[in-house]
C-alpha cells in the first residue's frame, strides 16, 4: 500500500484545535460569571455587617457581649492581610472565611 504524502484534510469544524479554542471561550466567560457572582454575594454580606454595625453604633448602650463582639469582629477583619495585585485564591479564601465569620456573629446578634 502506498501512502500519500501531504498535509492532512483539516476541516475547520472537525479541528480539535477550534473545538478547545471554542471550549476554553465557554470556560472564559463561566470563570467571569461565577467570579462576578462570588464577589456580589461577598459585597452584599459586608454590606449586611455594615448596616449592622451602623445600627450598633447609632443605638446607644452597648451590652458586654456585643462590645466584646464588635471587638472580635474589628480582630478579624484587620488581620486579614491580602495582596490583591497577586489575585491568589488563599486570599479569597481569607476573606470569604472572615464575611462568613462575621456573619455568623450578626445572625449571633440578632436570635
Amino acid at each position: 500500500m502506498r501512502r500519500r504524502k501531504g498535509k492532512v484534510d483539516n476541516h475547520d469544524d472537525a479541528s480539535p484545535a477550534k473545538s478547545l479554542v471554542d471550549d476554553l471561550g465557554k470556560l472564559r466567560r463561566t470563570l467571569r460569571q461565577t467570579a462576578r457572582a462570588y464577589t456580589q454575594r461577598l459585597d452584599q454580606d459586608i454590606g449586611l455587617v455594615i448596616e449592622w454595625a451602623h445600627d450598633n453604633s447609632t443605638s446607644g448602650e452597648l451590652t458586654r457581649t456585643r462590645l466584646r463582639d464588635l471587638g472580635d469582629m474589628i480582630s478579624l477583619v484587620r488581620k486579614v492581610e491580602a495582596k490583591p495585585e497577586k489575585g491568589r485564591k488563599k486570599d479569597l479564601k481569607k476573606i470569604d472565611a472572615v464575611v462568613t465569620d462575621l456573619r455568623f456573629f450578626v445572625e449571633r446578634a440578632q436570635n
